[in-house]
């Protein structure tokens, strides 16, 4: 923008602000016109190709991000079935574990018998051998 200074007059000079009709035809008005008009059509059109390549990012970025989530949906119902065969395992493990559990208790009670046959035994051949 142009900014006009107060400038000297000679007595009887004429400027254009004074007369308004020679700014219609002087030709100098008509080139700042098409000059402003340039300006205004070349700035909406920088401004429509920024929001463009805007656009176009967010798609991409959208896109990406649409890629991300089905990746992170497929790693979910990955860990899932990776989770429920674990609790199967586990509780198969379980269930093994109760299985020897009780056979530990079974052999303690055998072991037990075991022990006072045992007992027995040695104070049978105790007593056969004392006499």
């Amino acid at each position: 923008m142009q900014t006009h200074k107060a400038s000297r007059r000679l007595p009887g000079e004429m400027t254009m602000m004074d007369n308004p009709d020679a700014v219609l035809c002087s030709g100098d008005w008509q080139e700042q016109m098409a000059y402003g008009c340039r300006m205004v059509q070349e700035a909406s059109a920088q401004k429509i190709r920024d929001a463009e390549r805007e656009l176009e990012r967010l798609r991409q970025e959208s896109e990406e991000l649409r890629r991300k989530a089905e990746q992170l949906r497929e790693r979910n119902l990955s860990l899932d079935a990776e989770l429920k065969d674990s609790k199967k395992r586990n509780q198969e493990q379980m269930e093994e574990n109760r299985g020897v559990a009780a056979q530990v208790f079974s052999l303690r009670a055998q072991m037990g018998k075991l022990g006072q046959f045992r007992h027995s035994l040695d104070q049978a051949v105790s007593y056969v051998d004392h006499k």
